[in-house]
């Protein structure tokens, strides 16, 4: 006697989604940027000047519009604000008020 069993078609109806992520004030994003820069070693006075803007792209709902006397910062915390950057960007949107 042979038994068989029914073939069982498996759904293709998988959707991945990003989570999504947390919303925070400007300035607690803008605070973040800096406190994290701030932990490189040689920057602990470091005090960058900055300010955040409005976007509407696919990473993020917010970038850096300008900063100031950028050109006189040292290599390691220009380095440790641009990445500091990229990390809020990839976990925080602004919670822009009207």
């Amino acid at each position: 006697m042979v038994v068989t069993r029914p073939i069982l078609k498996a759904r293709c109806g998988l959707t991945f989604s990003m989570p999504k992520r947390q919303k925070r004030t400007e300035q607690e994003i803008h605070d973040m940027i800096v406190k994290d820069a701030k932990i490189r070693l040689g920057c602990a006075d470091f005090a960058p000047n900055f300010t955040l803007h409005k976007t509407h792209d696919q990473w993020a709902n917010w970038d850096v519009h300008e900063t100031h006397n950028a050109e006189t910062w040292a290599p390691d915390c220009a380095q440790a604000f641009k990445e500091a950057i990229a990390r809020a960007r990839r976990k925080f949107d602004i919670a822009w008020t009207l």
